[in-house]
């Protein structure tokens, strides 16, 4: 007959083993849960072909820190400087992208997340040619909702500016500009795509170089003389910058004071600017006021004045103080006459922008309710 106390003992042992089972088993159970997770939200397989990209929705934008809204009591305050907006810090070193300290990151907009099945296979092209990138599409709804949680609290004078704005382009440029601004990564209109890796973008002599942002050539042209404006242009269908990139802040702190300029001297509010008012876009919000913008920033960086003559005709990419400027090739192939002595074309760009024939209508009704004057002089016609 077993003792009671053996008995007591042999209870005990199996207690105990049932317990460690019981402890092990839900360990195993929990992790495993955990590692799922954690692989279905880090994983850079894309969606296939037929399925949307990423899109940001109102309780999703804010991808990166932000500085925290304060807990205090809220008090009237004086309208912030234009350029004051707290920079995020740099990317941790041990954080490896494509291009140091730029996110491994591509942007998109369009009017809602539906895009046609060219403009799809244009976006797929970034993630096929870099997979470790990630993409996102910013429609009308989350381009403002993004806007609002990235700049209320520091900016709000580009908040509403930009909720006021009506012409859509002038929106469009604009929130390129904003998105990377506030993120960091790749601007790429919907009809661009990905020829060569990001990652093989920049050259071995500048790699360990401060790069702020990446522009490329789309007018290469010489410069004019002096007390003339910058002769070319900069594309902005493609870019890319750090987060707080101290060149992109000039060029949207440029935009937003040249359509309070408009507004005011039309006397209308930013929401009654007409494209009619307009001398052409790409000097409001388009390539040629970014130009104008970064060469305005390289002077104040670089305490000289800077124009054509430190980048024009390029064959290979040059680091103009913290811009790394392409050569025509690189972004801009087909306008460039795709030269053959500049290197490989980087992406391209297949011309589907649909404001050109808004901005062409609005030109011509222009000259319709402006008609030009004419006067005679030597026996010619000169128009005014």
């Amino acid at each position: 007959m077993v003792s009671v106390s053996k008995l007591m003992a042999a209870r005990g042992v199996r207690i105990v083993v049932a317990a460690v089972l019981t402890l092990v088993l839900f360990h195993f159970v929990y992790v495993q849960n955990s590692l799922n997770w954690r692989s279905s939200k880090t994983s850079t397989t894309r969606p296939p072909p037929s399925a949307p990209v990423q899109i940001i929705a109102h309780d999703a934008v804010a991808t990166s820190p932000i500085p925290p809204k304060s807990t205090e009591a809220a008090e009237p305050k004086s309208q912030p400087h234009p350029s004051h907006r707290p920079e995020l810090p740099p990317l941790p070193h041990n954080v490896k992208t494509a291009i140091a300290q730029i996110p491994d990151k591509v942007w998109h907009s369009a009017k809602t997340h539906h895009v046609s099945e060219n403009q799809l296979a244009w976006i797929n092209s970034w993630t096929d040619v870099n997979p470790a990138h990630r993409e996102e599409l910013l429609t009308d709804a989350s381009g403002e909702a993004f806007v609002e949680a990235h700049y209320q609290h520091t900016r709000p004078d580009i908040v509403e500016v930009y909720k006021e704005l009506r012409i859509p382009i002038l929106k469009a440029d604009l929130l390129r500009y904003l998105a990377v601004l506030a993120e960091g990564g790749i601007w790429s209109d919907l009809d661009v795509s990905c020829d060569k890796a990001v990652a093989d973008w920049v050259p071995p002599e500048y790699k360990d170089q401060k790069i702020d942002m990446i522009v490329g050539l789309e007018f290469d042209l010489d410069w004019r003389g002096p007390g003339t404006e910058v002769a070319s242009q900069f594309c902005n269908w493609a870019f890319a910058a750090r987060p707080s990139s101290r060149n992109l802040q000039v060029v949207v702190d440029t935009v937003i004071r040249v359509l309070k300029d408009i507004a005011r001297t039309n006397h209308v509010g930013i929401s009654g600017i007409i494209l009619e008012m307009l001398s052409d876009v790409v000097n409001v919000t388009g390539p040629k006021i970014m130009t104008v913008a970064l060469m305005d920033s390289l002077t104040h960086l670089l305490g000289r004045e800077v124009d054509d003559r430190d980048f024009a005709h390029i064959k290979h990419p040059k680091l103009v103080g913290d811009l790394l400027i392409m050569p025509g090739v690189s972004f801009a192939a087909l306008q460039n006459g795709n030269p053959k002595d500049q290197g490989d074309a980087l992406v391209s760009h297949h011309y589907e922008g649909s404001w050109k024939q808004a901005d062409a209508e609005a030109k011509e009704r222009k000259k319709e309710m402006n008609p030009p004057t004419v006067t005679a002089r030597n026996s010619e016609y000169v128009q005014k």
